[in-house]
């Protein structure tokens, strides 16, 4: 047994030492995944335009580029031939100073590859600041050629503190035989590997894999021997002790003590259910006077989808393995218990915010680790709520809960795989919601919502040519702003009785009016809506149902929907096929490219109003506006603009065939009587 132990422990360094180095070929492949989409999104939106909006476009994407990066040194821009176009103080001196005119980068730069690449700047890597350089080649609407040039300080392409707490291996990734690069926040990149070995007794090396372009070798040294005589010594202790916990336990165990234990303990982990959890911190307080606690709530992430798609025996063992994970990633002062449903409690106590944070931060990482359970493969992620109080008097446990709860609440709603620590104003928002989420239970459950609509006018001959049907919700006296409850709405899944409601008295406005019968009606409808199984054939049945015709329908989707394109598409082409019209709302505040209209399931373009916005005149934006609609009109799209309220904006959009107007310039969102009303005027004028 003490030979067993030895080996484990050895077995443990080797162990920790490999998890080092996966973390760090983790956390560079993410950051460089993440760099190369966001410089994509760019490259996809200044591609195909002119050039003074190519430079204006990318002016306005650097300087929110560098802001929001810290990583982000400069952005450079160069013509075809490698000269200097554009660039901020950084980049400048760093092209003045000749750091791209080594023969194998100039190479590197002009390769014909259209995609964003990657690569080291090999005259900075023995710097203080070395350079990873992220390039885009860009071709304007005149076909000439242009390179977005990202300068990356590689001291910040790694979160070097979620490594902390495995200080005790000093790690270099080697750059190239001369160049090695410490990921370590107390060592220097070093030259030589000769010397670098010298100054260690042991290391081992692997081979990391970047984004499946090339493998680095990477050298983890132990730099700290007191843990392992300690742990050496521990061992000892846990050898002796263990014989002497089997006699004591043999002695006195019997059927009671298992009763007792599975009366505190979950079945399936093994932790504690949250009702001990109470009692043990209530015990642990009186003893010790806890000051300086928290709760904290960690959740995986997609996991209810996995428990629906495959069954409670497969997402039992991810919750298992979960548990094992966060009992292992904490200290044995942390108090853990299972939660409810996938989620577990932790009650950390004499810590602080920050290292808590850093705590848990590399528990999530942890957790986000692939789980391999039977024959599958899952990735999963996981969120934190974190609540933290600074006196013993501060336990209240229904209150803890309840406030970390808020705060995981807010890391999922951002999108999980993150952490969040409880403030008041979460408090009073989530107040908000529930009073929200309440009261629009009420008004769904007694018919309490109403359509306004808004025309929509066809310049040529100034005719209404369709609505907009909008939901209104007036509670206790008081319109309720759409912005605030349909968010809600979507997250609670309440989305699709509205949609439900909304749709049923747009159906029986048409049909007791006939004044809608021979124009477009558009209603909006929530992904939630269209993903559900026989969506397009329900919606054909209530419109046959009702003899409406399919031409003077549309289906209207926000354009945030086509980040969620594959499950809806197919749905949307059907309704197309059938006569339908399907419409993109709110065109440009999800995506800036034009470029992905061409194959979108969608027959009309509504331009949102921010477009609008200055194109009153001979400007920049009035030009970009045209320029949409041109594109629109070539792809065979019709045309709404959205929120126009300026006659000269009027009259400069008249001079395009059959464009379709919606804004106050015309009209506000009106009750369905004041519409019927407002549509007789414009008739008999």
């Amino acid at each position: 047994m003490w030979h067993q132990s030895s080996l484990n422990l050895v077995r443990t360094q080797d162990a920790n030492a490999r998890e080092k180095i996966h973390l760090l070929e983790t956390m560079i492949n993410r950051s460089l995944a993440s760099q190369k989409k966001a410089l994509a999104r760019i490259k996809t939106r200044v591609e195909k335009v002119s050039f003074e909006d190519f430079m204006r476009l990318i002016n306005i994407d650097s300087k929110n580029y560098i802001s929001d990066y810290s990583i982000i040194k400069g952005v450079l821009v160069l013509d075809n031939e490698l000269n200097y176009i554009s660039g901020d103080n950084f980049s400048s001196s760093f092209y003045l100073n000749g750091m791209l005119e080594k023969p194998t980068i100039k190479l590197w730069l002009k390769r014909d590859i259209e995609e964003v690449q990657f690569a080291a700047n090999s005259l900075t890597l023995d710097s203080d600041i070395p350079i990873l350089m992220f390039l885009a080649p860009v071709k304007l609407a005149n076909q000439s050629r242009f390179y977005i040039l990202n300068l990356l300080d590689m001291n910040l392409l790694l979160e070097k503190s979620y490594l902390k707490y495995l200080s005790q291996y000093d790690t270099y990734l080697e750059l190239t035989p001369n160049i090695y690069f410490s990921v370590d926040y107390k060592n220097k990149t070093q030259t030589d590997l000769n010397k670098l070995t010298s100054r260690y007794n042991h290391f081992i090396t692997e081979k990391i894999n970047v984004m499946d372009l090339v493998e680095h070798n990477v050298y983890t040294f132990i730099n700290d021997y007191e843990a392992i005589h300690i742990d050496t010594i521990i061992d000892q202790l846990i050898l002796w002790f263990t014989f002497l916990f089997i006699f004591i336990f043999v002695l006195v165990a019997d059927s009671s003590r298992a009763l007792e234990f599975s009366t505190k303990h979950d079945e399936l982990t093994g932790l504690l259910r949250l009702k001990a959890l109470e009692e043990e911190f209530l015990q642990l307080s009186s003893v010790r006077g806890c000051s300086n606690f928290a709760t904290v709530i960690v959740k995986l992430d997609f996991y209810e989808e996995i428990h629906n798609s495959l069954g409670y025996e497969i997402s039992d063992k991810i919750l298992k393995k979960a548990s094992e994970r966060i009992s292992i990633n904490v200290d044995n002062r942390v108090l853990i218990s299972k939660g409810i449903n996938d989620s577990f409690v932790l009650y950390f106590t004499d810590t602080t915010p920050a290292i808590l944070k850093q705590k848990i931060e590399a528990l999530i990482l942890d957790l986000s680790k692939a789980y391999c359970i039977d024959t599958f493969g899952f990735n999963l992620t996981a969120s934190a709520g974190v609540v933290f109080y600074q006196t013993p008097e501060s336990f209240n446990f229904k209150l803890n809960l309840q406030q970390a709860n808020i705060a995981l609440e807010k890391s999922t709603e951002l999108g999980g795989n993150q952490i969040h620590f409880y403030q008041q104003l979460m408090d009073d928002k989530h107040s908000e919601k529930i009073i929200i989420r309440n009261n629009l239970h009420s008004a769904l459950k007694n018919n309490e919502l109403e359509v306004f609509y808004q025309p929509i006018h066809n310049l040529n001959g100034n005719q209404i040519v369709g609505v907009e049907a909008l939901v209104r919700w007036c509670c206790n006296g008081e319109w309720i702003s759409p912005a605030k409850f349909i968010p809600v709405a979507e997250t609670t899944g309440q989305i699709v009785q509205v949609g439900k409601q909304v749709l049923n008295q747009v159906l029986h406005d048409i049909k007791k009016h006939s004044q809608l019968q021979n124009i477009t009606v558009a209603v909006n409808f929530s992904t939630k809506q269209i993903i559900k199984d026989n969506f397009s054939i329900d919606l054909l049945h209530l419109l046959t149902q009702n003899n409406i015709t399919y031409k003077n329908f549309t289906v209207e989707v926000t354009e945030s929907s086509f980040q969620e394109k594959t499950s809806i598409e197919k749905t949307l082409l059907e309704l197309i096929n059938s006569g339908l019209n399907v419409a993109i709302d709110d065109f440009g505040t999800g995506f800036s490219s034009l470029s992905y209209l061409a194959n979108q399931p969608a027959n009309i373009i509504k331009i949102d109003r921010e477009f609008t916005l200055g194109a009153d005149k001979d400007t920049k934006e009035r030009k970009l506006l045209d320029t949409i609609i041109k594109v629109c009109y070539d792809l065979g799209k019709k045309v709404v603009v959205e929120g126009v309220e300026d006659e000269k904006l009027i009259t400069h959009l008249s001079r395009y065939k059959d464009i379709r107007i919606q804004g106050y310039f015309f009209s506000k969102p009106l009750p369905v009587d004041q519409l019927i009303e407002y549509i007789r005027a414009i008739q008999y004028k």
